[in-house]
């Protein structure tokens, strides 16, 4: 019976598992975006964050809407809605190349996010109860493998595309005409189309796939049960949910901050973009090391809020460690920050959905507009960096493991919020 359940939802998983594949590729190219507009648009490093900004940013807008639409139409067409959608976004790179045009690029980063924000809203909940929810944790950590290997995916591809040359161009352009640097980067601008063009085919290949491939309905009112009935009215009423929103926030940060700005913190411990690029890939590596950790010891060894527990404590010594020292040991803390991370979503999401039952879908669109973090904290970093050097953003870092410290400690187990903490494993 047990082998014939994992029969039953070896392929759900694994189509889910190539979408956040589609997840992954999408969000690790902005930590390409950031240095490749930084260059073909001229910004600088607090303008780049609008790239961040406008990709997330459509989580809070479109979460809630989103849940709507799912109730409306159902799971299977909310994701293939949510992919054609991804699919606009891309195209309009096109036109935004040949324009050079920062807002149309901003424009497809926010399509692409809204087209992101209905695939996670449907897609985050399936997979954490798709299954006991004490295992929710290694079944989130096999989806962010999938995440991360498309995210090396983008970087072998666009990595070597989007920044090929580029710090050779950066000192080029400095001795320029102003003729010579418009068409210097008018042709650096123009490497986005022919990847872009067949990332647009790609997604649209996908929604196909996803309209006939056949996935098991999940009731969530039945699978994952309020713990006192029905006796809840409202989900505010949740101070698991409620607190977990906050602490997913907050380990969003830690992972766009770390992830998509590495390249950027390299280059002011003295590394050349080139060098700089690599870093990504460390980051990368440093999580599926994480996730593996997570399958292997997630529930059998370890609970998933002694697991969340200890990765954020790791993240406050690993950002003491990048304070207090510089060059290539300050950015390796900062890259073995990556494997804190990996524990975040994976274990922040059951942890929140314990018991809200027919609430479920709402709370997943909450939990999904925290992702609001990667859009906010890397525009406060790279105010902080630039006001008063790269070191203060990994205070804020650190301020950041040390609130998810306290969710993974205390927050998970508030079950009211005047009956104090219940005792949960």
């Amino acid at each position: 019976m047990r082998m014939s359940q994992k029969n039953r939802y070896f392929i759900p998983l694994l189509m889910i598992g190539i979408l956040f594949g589609v997840f992954g590729f999408a969000a690790w190219m902005n930590s390409l975006l950031i240095p490749y507009f930084q260059i073909t648009l001229q910004l600088n490093n607090v303008q780049t964050t609008l790239v961040t900004f406008s990709f997330f940013i459509a989580y809070v807008v479109m979460a809630l809407p989103s849940s709507w639409v799912l109730k409306k139409i159902g799971f299977k067409k909310g994701i293939v809605l949510g992919l054609i959608i991804m699919a606009l976004g891309t195209i309009i790179f096109i036109p935004a190349a040949f324009t050079r045009a920062y807002g149309l690029f901003l424009l497809g980063l926010f399509l692409m996010g809204t087209g992101q924000a209905l695939l996670q809203t449907a897609a985050n909940p399936y997979v954490t109860i798709l299954g006991p929810i004490e295992s929710a944790g290694q079944r989130n950590s096999i989806m962010g493998i999938f995440n991360k290997l498309a995210g090396i995916l983008s970087q072998r591809i666009l990595g070597p595309i989007l920044l090929l040359n580029a710090d050779s161009i950066i000192s080029d352009i400095t001795r320029m005409s102003a003729e010579e640097k418009i068409t210097t980067l008018n042709n650096m601008a123009l490497r986005v189309i022919n990847p872009y063009v067949i990332i647009t085919f790609l997604l649209l290949a996908m929604a196909v796939l996803m309209w006939v491939v056949a996935l098991p309905a999940v009731n969530e009112e039945e699978e994952n049960a309020e713990e006192d009935g029905h006796s809840r009215t409202s989900i505010w009423q949740f101070p698991n949910l409620i607190l977990g929103v906050l602490a997913l926030f907050c380990a969003e940060g830690t992972e766009s901050i770390t992830s998509y700005y590495i390249i950027p913190y390299g280059q002011s411990m003295g590394f050349s973009t080139e060098a700089s690029q690599v870093f990504v890939d460390y980051i990368i590596y440093a999580m599926l090391a994480g996730y593996f950790l997570g399958i292997l010891l997630i529930p059998r060894y370890i609970v998933q809020s002694k697991a969340l527990a200890a990765c954020a404590f790791l993240g406050i010594c690993f950002s003491i460690g990048a304070i207090f020292t510089s060059g290539i040991v300050s950015v390796s803390f900062v890259i073995a920050m990556g494997f804190c991370n990996a524990l975040n979503w994976p274990c922040i999401w059951p942890l929140a959905l314990t018991g809200v039952g027919r609430f479920t879908k709402t709370a997943a669109a909450l939990l999904i507009m925290a992702i609001a973090g990667d859009a906010i904290f890397p525009i406060l970093y790279a105010q902080l960096n630039t006001m008063l050097g790269p070191k203060a953003g990994v205070l804020l870092l650190m301020t950041l493991y040390v609130s998810i410290l306290l969710y993974a400690t205390l927050g998970h187990k508030k079950r009211a919020w005047k009956a104090g903490l219940a005792i949960t494993n």
